[in-house]
């Protein structure tokens, strides 16, 4: 008897946890700056300055994912966010002889048919090109160009992809 009634508490979690999903999917579409077509979020994400985000068509936000678009963020078509990715358009400005903890934005681009990994962080003003897979925990620090896999801290190409022209 205890087993079914714990299969049962789980079932209804499960059904309103998906259905918090829907709702926060529905949120943050009409939030943000401009939200394409079939956006989908799975899991819980936190996102910063929502008025500053673009998202294109087909993007996937899985759970855990940090988005800080402060600086701007320009996300194009077909591209999925991995679980607990880190997209963060602002830092700290290490320019200046004192370290006074001001802050510079700067504008990041994630061109279409992008895949950012698991872990992944992409830092403020960045322009990742299209074509491009981010592998999991890499740290994008400059620009990446399209049609590539790159990995590692800092990301550097792993491999170049073939484009659809060659």
């Amino acid at each position: 008897m205890l087993s079914k009634k714990i299969n049962h508490s789980f079932l209804i979690f499960h059904y309103l946890k998906k259905v918090f999903i829907k709702i926060q999917q529905f949120y943050v579409s009409k939030v943000i700056k401009q939200c394409g077509s079939h956006f989908r979020i799975y899991g819980s994400f936190y996102l910063q300055k929502p008025q500053k985000l673009i998202v294109g068509n087909n993007v996937t936000i899985n759970d855990g994912v940090y988005i800080n678009a402060r600086g701007g963020i320009t996300v194009g078509n077909d591209v999925s966010f991995s679980a607990g990715c880190k997209i963060v358009s602002t830092g700290l400005d290490v320019t200046k002889d004192k370290l006074n903890q001001s802050h510079i934005d700067k504008p990041i681009f994630i061109g279409n048919n992008v895949q950012i990994g698991t872990g992944a962080i992409i830092l403020m003003g960045i322009t990742i090109g299209d074509d491009v897979i981010i592998g999991a925990g890499s740290v994008v620090t400059k620009d990446i160009e399209s049609n590539c896999i790159v990995v590692g801290n800092p990301a550097k190409i792993l491999k170049k992809l073939k484009s659809e022209n060659e």
